[in-house]
């Protein structure tokens, strides 16, 4: 009974540190806002979808800082460059169609995906 309820501790203290970490990961946050009062406007729904581009590029880049890669692995070195190439195209993307934008509310489009 005493092993069962340590090995049933340790579990539950597993679960609730993997839990807690996914529920951070999938925090939607603004993006930065450098606009000044020129800057062009977008709509609101435009402004959503950067904000989810920004947030998923976010969490690529932090998985992709978190993998190690075995150079001696063809399929290791292609799945690591396949995801920096996936970035590098949402920050571009994100950079062309969002950066320097506007919109009635970005912290509204970030409320309304975390309730999601």
């Amino acid at each position: 009974m005493r092993i069962m309820n340590k090995n049933m501790s340790k579990l539950l203290a597993f679960v609730s540190i993997f839990i807690s970490s996914n529920a951070i990961a999938l925090t939607y946050e603004v993006p930065p806002s450098t606009t000044g009062l020129h800057a062009p406007y977008i709509s609101d729904v435009a402004m959503e979808k950067c904000v989810k581009l920004y947030n998923k590029a976010k969490w690529l880049l932090d998985e992709i800082d978190q993998i190690q890669v075995n150079s001696y692995s063809q399929t290791s070195v292609d799945n690591y460059n396949n995801k920096i190439s996936t970035h590098s195209q949402m920050i571009g993307n994100f950079n062309q169609n969002c950066a320097g934008k506007q919109s009635r509310s970005a912290y509204e489009a970030a409320k309304k995906l975390n309730n999601r």
